[in-house]
């Protein structure tokens, strides 16, 4: 796994080497074993690596034996093997046995085309010297980042933005619009970036820089089928039987230390038993939590070690370690921190690349297999909200009248799907984050216009779709993109390598043509029916089962109690810390006269909100307290520096 840079132009470049080679130096974490780089009159590539594969050879910069073409590449190709068979059946030859030199012949053969071909997670850079063209690509689902800006007749890439906006002629200004979509969604939908001119290559989409244009394509989607063939259970359990050890060995290649991270939830606890079932001696596992009762599943995670044999390790961080680091996480990571457990993934980062240097993950199971009920299950009551519309005005007003809670009453007149979706799934709700805005903010927002507008996006690219299968796609989207990116940032930062199974291609075209009811299956026909008379969030996990097929599996290899598990999703304590040490911090960034001066929020809402108590379930206030934290020392570190 890799960091790579560069800059292409229509005119000579007037940086100096120093000052591009010191670019390609910031991203020196994600490949601290090598530098390369290569200097053109309109290009320079550069390459920071962290040797997996081939470590004697594969240096980049890597060029074609005519010197035409010239790649800089981040990521692992998983059928490397067999794409190399195929190009040395049509005459290619090779120097070297990574992967790198098969993306670069593999373009060099098909072009764009050769993209229909790689499975993996990648991002890379290929450089025509005789076409002075730019061509860059990314994996399907995003699992390696890659972002850009034009500035001035020059396109820069770089695999983080700080290799970016420490070009000296690049210009840090905010970009309030992503910054919006961070406080509702903890991510910034689309391609923007909370710096304004840099922007992310989506998922799944390549890009062609020449004569100083830039035109984009998308090669890949998720699939979102609005007609579902049922083949039945035995079916869809026998063909992931085969197909997930399949996917699980291949990741698992790696010419260095390989371990995984362990949570002792059904994701992470299968996927470290398939990895038992494929190799000789024991896995190495990792798992981490908080000093807090409830806070903390390494109890779970050992006993599926010792279920499995694996040779476990065990972190615990404290609030102290917690609060101490956002602010140089913060620096680090270009942006707001997206999820509050992830100090507690670089720390254990750090601390198993004592031992190893790639380490697999479960992301991917929840978005794809239905884990995310109370969301996920929310067409249910969107369904009830439109058969309440539909009754005559009299009986609706006297079924009002006798709704006492606030938040049912609120439903009851959400019935467009992207309204209702986007007042289930948040984490401010658009109408408690618009108060809590300042009104210079909110005109300059326009009532979150352009958020709203790229939901209806992504909900219409699957219109014909079951309202199920339109919520599973948003989550494989804009969920899933985020906990990639976070996974990516904070083992990188450590300079470990994190594979993700689940993620895989292949496993996410198969599992998404498999009907709901495999994937989040009632318990009978009792339960459905109580159902219709609770929210989906009650339903969830009680009524019925997520994750219904993965479960199955797991129960062939885990033990009960661990496979049919309630999802926890590694909370942070952050409402048991507002009694102490967080409220105390937060009062200190967010009332700061900085903070007022920016203008940025309505300090007497600012100021009542950090003397309220936490009311919400899943520390949702204290989350909600610690993003706008996050959003303040993000301008603090980025912008009022710059």
């Amino acid at each position: 796994m890799c960091g790579v840079f560069g800059v292409a132009s229509v005119d000579p470049l007037t940086e100096s080497r120093d000052v591009l080679e010191g670019l390609t130096d910031r991203l020196a974490h994600r490949g601290p074993d090598d530098r390369g780089t290569h200097a053109g009159p309109a290009v320079f590539l550069g390459h920071r690596r962290l040797s997996i594969l081939d470590l004697a050879g594969g240096r980049q910069p890597m060029s074609t034996a005519d010197g035409r073409h010239i790649i800089v590449y981040n990521g692992e190709l998983y059928n490397f093997r067999e794409i190399r068979a195929a190009l040395e059946e049509r005459g290619r030859s090779f120097l070297t046995d990574c992967d790198t030199e098969v993306v670069l012949l593999a373009y060099r053969e098909w072009g764009v085309d050769c993209l229909a071909k790689l499975r993996g997670m990648f991002a890379f850079a290929v450089w025509d010297v005789a076409q002075r063209t730019l061509f860059l690509a990314r994996d399907r689902l995003g699992i390696k980042p890659l972002y850009y800006a034009l500035i001035g007749r020059r396109l820069v890439f770089a695999s983080e933005m700080k290799a970016i906006t420490g070009h000296p002629d690049f210009r840090c200004s905010a970009n309030l619009e992503a910054l919006s979509s961070y406080l509702s969604f903890r991510t910034v939908i689309g391609d923007r970036t909370v710096f304004e001119g840099v922007r992310t290559l989506p998922p799944g989409c390549c890009l062609v820089y020449a004569n100083g244009t830039v035109s984009l394509r998308c090669y890949w989607d998720v699939p979102c089928p609005a007609v579902r063939k049922d083949r039945g259970e035995a079916f869809y359990l026998e063909h992931l039987r085969g197909m997930l050890p399949q996917i699980v060995k291949s990741h698992m290649v790696s010419d260095v230390a390989l371990g995984a991270y362990l949570s002792g939830g059904v994701d992470s606890s299968l996927l470290v038993a398939l990895m038992a079932g494929l190799q000789s001696g024991p896995v190495r596992t990792y798992s981490v939590g908080f000093d807090v009762p409830g806070y903390d599943e390494g109890d779970h995670a050992e006993m599926v070690s010792r279920h499995l044999g694996t040779r476990h390790d065990r972190l615990v961080i404290s609030a102290a370690g917690f609060l101490d680091s956002m602010d140089a996480m913060i620096r680090h990571r270009d942006q707001p921190l997206s999820i509050p457990h992830e100090p507690a993934l670089l720390a254990l980062s750090h601390h198993l690349r004592r031992d190893v240097t790639v380490c697999l993950s479960g992301e991917g199971a929840d978005e794809l297999f239905g884990g995310y009920g109370r969301v996920q299950r929310s067409p249910m009551d969107l369904r009830k909200v439109r058969l309440f519309n539909a009754l005559p005005r009299p009986l609706r007003e006297i079924i009002r009248a006798l709704a006492k809670a606030p938040e049912v009453r609120r439903r009851l007149d959400l019935t467009d799907d992207v309204e209702h979706f986007l007042h289930v799934y948040h984490w401010w709700p658009m109408d408690e984050k618009s108060g809590l805005l300042s009104r210079e903010t909110r005109e300059t927002l326009r009532e979150d216009e352009a958020l709203r507008r790229q939901c209806r996006g992504i909900f219409s690219n699957c219109g014909s779709a079951d309202p199920y299968d339109r919520v599973l796609y948003f989550f494989e989207k804009v969920h899933l993109a985020n906990l990639l990116d976070r996974l990516d940032v904070q083992s990188m930062t450590a300079s470990v390598e994190a594979r993700v199974p689940f993620v895989d291609h292949e496993l996410v075209e198969f599992v998404s043509a498999i009907p709901l009811h495999y994937k989040m299956r009632w318990k009978s026909p009792l339960h459905m029916l109580c159902a219709a008379f609770v929210t989906s969030e009650a339903a969830s996990e009680v009524l019925d089962t997520s994750k219904y097929l993965l479960r199955k599996l797991a129960d062939e290899r885990l033990p009960r109690s661990i496979s049919h598990r309630r999802k926890l999703g590694f909370p942070a304590p952050l409402d048991v810390w507002l009694g102490g040490p967080l409220r105390a911090r937060a009062r200190e960034i967010l009332l700061d006269p900085v903070t007022r001066r920016r203008g940025l929020f309505d300090m007497a809402v600012l100021d009542r909100l950090l003397g309220a108590e936490p009311h919400l379930r899943y520390d949702f206030f204290g989350k909600r307290i610690w993003m706008l934290m996050n959003v303040e020392l993000w301008f603090r570190a980025h912008i009022d520096r710059s």
